[in-house]
């Protein structure tokens, strides 16, 4: 297991496989790299990264649930096909933390991704944590995501 530190108050492990990306490559996946980390596995195809937000005035005293609710009104608007599985929530790091599984179509390709989206809040910030990969492998894979999940620890 690799360890990784995340805007120096997020810690988490991943497994041995996965490359961490760099500024163009979170600038192709994500739009722009600013507040964002990442790795792939390119041989499975598999992404996860986690990008925070510090939000303005009104917003930071929300929870994480409408932060979910304002990225997922973005993810309609911006992915092809994209459709809401369910909706859950659970703990990050003793944090109350929300998530979605959704299905979208990627702009150049014709295949399906399965992906999930987890946000919570700590200090200040916003964070999102997401694992994309391709729908006909993304249950095996979500093992992982799920394994990385459970490793955060957040710095005090």
């Amino acid at each position: 297991m690799i360890n990784a530190k995340i805007n120096n108050e997020i810690n988490l492990t991943y497994p041995e496989g996965y490359n961490e990306m760099n500024e163009a490559e979170l600038t192709r996946y994500f739009g722009v790299p600013d507040n964002r980390w990442g790795v792939f596995d390119p041989g499975r195809h598999i992404v996860i990264s986690v990008g925070w937000n510090k939000p303005g005035f009104f917003s930071s005293m929300g929870d994480a649930e409408s932060f979910l609710l304002k990225m997922t009104s973005r993810m309609r608007r911006t992915l092809l096909n994209y459709q809401v599985v369910n909706e859950y929530e659970l703990k990050i790091a003793s944090k109350d933390a929300n998530g979605i599984r959704f299905e979208y179509r990627v702009n150049d390709s014709v295949s399906v991704h399965s992906a999930d989206l987890v946000v919570f809040k700590y200090k200040s910030k916003f964070y999102a944590v997401q694992f994309a990969a391709r729908k006909n492998k993304a249950d095996e894979y979500r093992r992982e995501f799920l394994e990385m999940l459970q490793s955060i620890t957040l710095d005090k």
